[in-house]
């Protein structure tokens, strides 16, 4: 009896060694812990001559700052030249354009008053690192005829009712 144990033991480990044996190797490959981050995450200041003409002379706007988070959310804060602020805050959604570092962007503002805007943007690698950044509210409608720039078109390429070129390009340094 003890033989027969011990056959059967060995039966055992064998069968289990040729399970193991014939067991798929292959392996889900492990997720990358540390995605790519998004270049438009964290602050961001304009001031001065980097404010987009169109805000300087239209909104008489003289600083913006911006915060753009890894939960897709921003809050921007806007100063006019009387020191008034305002706050905007909302979700964005950000994909890559193919063309030349630039990316497109979708804001769906919910603070104030809810707006989409469309744009582009790129983030120029410096100490400290810039953007240029140009984005058009897109819903509801303005007035007249309006067109969002495109990565495509590049920088300056906002279209509006008597807009000169680049006057809707906004410039900031990360804080």
């Amino acid at each position: 009896m003890n033989k027969f144990r011990l056959n059967a033991m060995a039966m055992i480990l064998v069968l289990a060694v040729a399970v193991q044996a014939c067991k798929d190797e292959t392996t889900t490959p492990e997720p990358d812990p540390t995605p790519a981050a998004n270049p438009i995450v964290g602050s961001w200041k304009s001031q001065g001559t980097d404010v987009a003409p169109l805000l300087k002379v239209f909104f008489n706007i003289d600083s913006i700052g911006a915060t753009f988070r890894t939960d897709n959310t921003y809050s921007v804060a806007a100063r006019d030249t009387g020191g008034t602020i305002i706050n905007y805050a909302g979700t964005y959604a950000v994909t890559e354009s193919g063309v030349a570092n630039i990316y497109n962007i979708t804001l769906n503002q919910s603070a104030p008053t809810e707006v989409t805007s469309q744009g582009i943007y790129r983030v120029f690698a410096a100490s400290p690192d810039s953007m240029y950044y140009e984005v058009i509210q897109t819903t509801p409608s303005l007035p007249g005829t309006w067109t969002a720039p495109t990565a495509a078109a590049g920088f300056g390429s906002t279209a509006g009712p008597n807009l000169p070129a680049g006057w809707n390009l906004q410039k900031f340094r990360k804080n």
